[in-house]
């Protein structure tokens, strides 16, 4: 009698955004703190088709909600973080993608590609004054047997 034994894996996956050269008017808590949120948070609070963006707090719950929704993870058998940092300017185009943190190397390219497929973004919130903010990212990937 021969025995099968199945293994199931089960995938993780949460994101983080953060944000550079913004300092919020009139919040007494900075909501870009480095606060990790589950993928299911996170596209929750997604703006539904394109509505208008109001403020940069709204603009940083859509975009790393952008950048996941255009990423296929590298399937690896251990965990990993890939941090990815980029400019979005006024009209929602990217410049300056670069991996700044990453401890899986294999996985890179494919965070590097979701990013970029995912612009040009939605523009900048009109309340938002400067003409592009830096965004920083973090992907991670569980794998659980």
């Amino acid at each position: 009698m021969k025995k099968t034994i199945i293994l199931a894996s089960a995938l993780c996956i949460s994101i983080t955004a953060f944000a550079f050269e913004y300092v919020p008017k009139n919040v007494e808590k900075n909501p870009f703190q480095n606060e990790k949120r589950n993928v299911q948070q996170v596209e929750k609070t997604i703006p539904q088709g394109m509505r208008e963006i109001k403020n940069l707090t709204e603009y940083f719950r859509y975009l790393p909600a952008e950048v996941h929704r255009h990423w296929t993870p590298y399937k690896a058998n251990q965990d990993y973080e890939v941090t990815v940092q980029f400019r979005v300017h006024r009209d929602g185009s990217i410049s300056e993608t670069q991996i700044v943190g990453t401890n899986y190397p294999n996985a890179n390219e494919s965070v590097l590609k979701a990013v970029k497929s995912g612009a040009p973004y939605q523009p900048l919130p009109q309340s938002y004054e400067a003409d592009s903010v830096k965004a920083q990212i973090v992907l991670e990937y569980h794998h659980k047997q």
